[in-house]
């Protein structure tokens, strides 16, 4: 039996993202938010007024607002810290398109939002654990019938344009020595913007 082919376009926040959420109110304490996150192995709590998403606090948040400025966490509120607005992403969106809004707004993790209501929690994390199963696709899939995709010079070794690691595949694209993973990114990118 023949496994479906999953690419890294077809991916949607849905088959990725953590649900149910983990919420807090806005009038909780500190303690009670790292209460949560340590009960549930998580790195972050969605903060909630009244049922409806304001905000969020990760660990980072607690340490760096409440830990480094000696304030007293049984004192200080979810919505003295909270990060706000919250970033949100409906669960249909591809996966790439969740990464590309991460990287430009500077984040690992986004609200993922469905009719005004909460549904799930997205995270870099979540998308990693698919991406290796994606990139081995990719991979077959060029070795297989993509050995023309970038035949202007042959294989050198070094230190790649794009992500700077090392490798003894470089392949020159363009202007860039890139790396296999960075070629597989590249190709990945170009179809998902390339006019349907």
């Amino acid at each position: 039996m023949v496994k479906p082919t999953v690419l890294f376009d077809e991916v949607r926040v849905r088959d990725v993202m953590s649900s149910p959420v983990i919420e807090a109110s806005d009038s909780a304490t500190i303690v009670e938010v790292a209460g949560l996150m340590r009960k549930y192995g998580i790195g972050s709590i969605i903060i909630t007024s009244n049922g409806k998403p304001l905000g969020i606090i990760t660990k980072t948040d607690i340490v760096c607002q409440v830990v480094a400025n000696g304030s007293d966490p049984n004192k200080v509120k979810a919505r003295d810290i909270m990060t706000t607005p919250l970033q949100t992403i409906e669960p249909d969106i591809v996966i790439e398109e969740a990464l590309s809004k991460m990287n430009r707004l500077k984040l690992s993790r986004l609200a993922v939002v469905y009719k005004d209501k909460l549904v799930g929690v997205v995270t870099i994390k979540d998308i990693l654990q698919v991406t290796p199963e994606i990139l081995s696709i990719v991979r077959e899939k060029l070795k297989i019938g993509g050995a023309a995709a970038y035949p202007s010079s042959n294989p050198v070794e070094g230190y790649c344009d794009s992500c700077g690691e090392w490798s003894d595949l470089l392949v020159r694209v363009e202007d860039q020595l890139l790396c296999e993973e960075c070629r597989l990114e590249l190709e990945g990118k170009e179809k998902f913007s390339a006019p349907k």
